[in-house]
């Protein structure tokens, strides 16, 4: 959202008169300048004012980097004789610039500073404090935040904390308690700091990556993902004898639903059951059901069409239970984990924690050990397929790689290293071992789909995946009207050359995993655009200018990396979060061309065709109209202003 827009948002609350919100470039937060309405008293002004900026935020589903952190406030109302008003009322940010930035900036350093000397108090004095306090202050000084400030029934994320935050705060956790609180812990949708204290004394862990493979470990070994370590001797000795769960599959449980390609699996499995009178079972982050069902339905409201739909499809055949997928049983109680066992005919494993930043060890509760306990159900009172979701990341360390081959034998021994997704790709690869073995051992019936960049759904408005690579490419390219002359590395001779851009709608991935959900045996696809087709990054560029947005391409790659880094770190902190910058070292270079998909996808596209999915009789190519409707979705989401680099 841009900083304007959440200035409006901010000033529309009772509390605030005017409002003029500030960010550096060089800042991971924002600060404002806030004019109190004359009915605030001046000695609660401040405790007012960040409740009502609070308040604002949540009405407005507002990320926690868009409430600004700290503020000054000015009695004196902005006027026009001030010069810091237009004639029409409009906010000059030149002039307030000009008057406040100054104080701003002596804010941020007071605030870094303060920050720095909380860290240095809270490591010394640790040892003496209860673990509440530990927790609390801890917040606070990783967040520059007063403690005193920092309530117990808040979330981390309601504090600021996104997930770069929260691995700082899972590592100084580590190190004041000897505790291993995981990112997507502290990030949980109902996990107050009350909860985590409660999460840190009374012990409650789940398996970890050290107690696998060692801590400190550089490397990690499929030998040493073994069933034996995450499941009990009972599961693992009656497993085998079984009966096998019921065809067609009447009953589905499918994980991840409220995540971008869940809500559109969750479609196509809806469809698929309603006809025969099943229903599909989703388990949610939530305190209770209600709140799991708002998380979900939240999912479907860009688009009245999408939301009429879902809503026909779920009163027939959803039921939301509140869970978590990294916990025991997964975060159930034990009559309902009983009953999964029992009713569940199919289970379609689509949720992970997907951080292409965090480390494997943050990442291993919720996609290694969540991934045991799915294997724990599918394999109690019925052996159930599985239908798991991976990715292409899996390949990257990988010898000899083939679609269909043995993960164990083709990558047995990873690297953990801070390259782009290296932690995430190590996790999914993880999963992959624990469910080839469980193939082996019990019988299982796994289908896994190793999927690439998954794109914006073809039709549903407002439906893209926000914070993923290519989106925040194209916002950043249309924002900064800045692209390479090329994408790609360029022939002897300086010309551009036929490329391939490996990436699929998600509505069409979503049909494509559920028609090709298991029931016997074990099967891989690559679930890739594999056409050589000559379509990639630079004809997305070509498209957008021939649509009329005003992009210049820079002859020189260098020369274009340095000046887009540039403009996207002068945008303000609330634009820039969801713009490429994060992620610009993946384009520090030029990339090697490729004729079509870099993995096999011979079985995916057989099956595919084979398939007789609506609409889809063939893997498809992307084309003009998606890179367009790309444009109206990040106006409609308030991410690109209204014509906003075009002719």
């Amino acid at each position: 959202m841009t900083v304007s827009r959440l200035e409006a948002v901010f000033a529309e609350t009772e509390a605030i008169q005017q409002i003029y919100v500030y960010g550096s470039s060089d800042r991971a937060f924002l600060l404002a300048v806030v004019v109190p309405a004359s009915t605030v008293p001046a000695e609660r002004a401040e405790a007012t004012i960040r409740d009502a900026l609070h308040r604002a935020a949540a009405r407005a589903r507002l990320e926690p980097y868009e409430i600004p952190r700290a503020f000054l406030i000015e009695p004196e109302p902005f006027t026009v004789a001030d010069g810091l008003l237009s004639g029409v009322g409009k906010l000059l940010r030149p002039k307030l610039k000009q008057r406040y930035g100054p104080r701003l900036e002596e804010l941020y350093n007071e605030l870094a500073d303060r920050q720095d000397d909380e860290l240095r108090r809270l490591r010394l004095e640790a040892s003496g404090l209860a673990i509440s306090d530990i927790v609390v202050r801890a917040a606070g000084a990783v967040l520059g935040r007063d403690p005193a400030t920092v309530r117990t029934d808040t979330r981390f994320s309601d504090l600021g904390g996104d997930s770069l935050a929260a691995l700082s705060y899972s590592t100084l956790l580590r190190e004041l308690l000897d505790v291993d609180v995981p990112v997507n812990v502290l990030l949980g949708p109902d996990n107050t700091l009350a909860a985590l204290i409660d999460h840190i004394s009374t012990g409650a862990a789940t398996l970890d990556a050290d107690a696998v493979h060692g801590r400190g470990a550089t490397e990690i070994r499929a030998a040493e993902l073994t069933l034996d370590k995450f499941l009990d001797t009972g599961t693992l000795g009656t497993a085998p004898g079984l009966p096998r769960a019921a065809t067609p599959a009447r009953t589905v449980l499918l994980t991840g639903a409220n995540g971008y390609l869940g809500r559109f699996l969750l479609l196509e499995l809806l469809d698929r059951v309603v006809p025969l009178g099943g229903t599909v079972i989703c388990v949610v982050r939530g305190a209770d059901p209600a709140s799991a069902r708002a998380r979900l339905d939240a999912a479907y409201d860009s688009d009245p069409d999408l939301a009429e739909h879902f809503r026909d499809l779920a009163d027939r055949a959803l039921e939301v239970l509140p869970g978590d997928i990294g916990a025991p049983e997964l975060g159930l109680p034990r009559q309902q984990w009983q009953r999964l066992a029992r009713d569940v005919d199919l289970i379609v494993h689509s949720a992970a924690l997907v951080n292409h930043v965090l480390p494997y060890h943050q990442l291993f509760g919720p996609n290694v050990v969540g991934t045991a306990e799915i294997i724990r159900l599918a394999a109690t009172t019925t052996r159930k397929p599985v239908g798991y979701l991976s990715t292409v990341a899996v390949a990257a360390q990988a010898t000899d790689f083939t679609e269909d081959g043995d993960v164990r034998t083709m990558s047995p021994v990873r690297r953990l290293d801070t390259g782009y997704a290296n932690g995430y790709g190590n996790s999914k690869w993880a999963g992959e071992v624990l469910l080839r073995e469980a193939a082996d051992r019990f019988g299982l019936a796994v289908t896994v789909f190793r999927s690439d960049m998954i794109l914006a759904h073809s039709r549903y408005r407002g439906q893209l995946n926000v914070p993923d690579v290519f989106t925040r490419l194209l916002l950043s390219v249309l924002i900064t009207g800045l692209a390479p002359k090329s994408f790609y590395r360029t022939d002897s001779e300086g010309r551009r050359q036929r490329a391939h851009y490996d990436g699929l709608p998600a509505d069409f991935v979503a049909a494509a995993v559920a028609a090709l959900a298991p029931t016997t045996g074990f099967r891989t696809y690559d679930v890739v655009n594999p056409h050589d087709d000559g379509i990639g990054l630079d004809d997305f560029v070509d498209w957008l200018i021939e649509a009329g947005h005003h992009i210049t391409r820079v002859e020189d790659y260098d020369d274009w990396h340095d000046r887009f880094a540039t403009a996207l770190g002068a945008l303000p902190a609330a634009q820039r979060r969801h713009t490429l910058l994060p992620l610009l070292h993946a384009y520090r270079h030029p990339v090697r061309p490729l004729a079509g998909s870099a993995l096999p996808a011979d079985g995916f596209r057989a099956a595919v065709q084979d398939a007789d999915i609506v609409g889809a009789p063939d893997i498809p190519r992307l084309g003009r109209e998606l890179i367009a409707k790309y444009v109206r979705d990040l106006v409609q989401l308030r991410m690109l202003a209204t014509g906003s680099g075009s002719a």
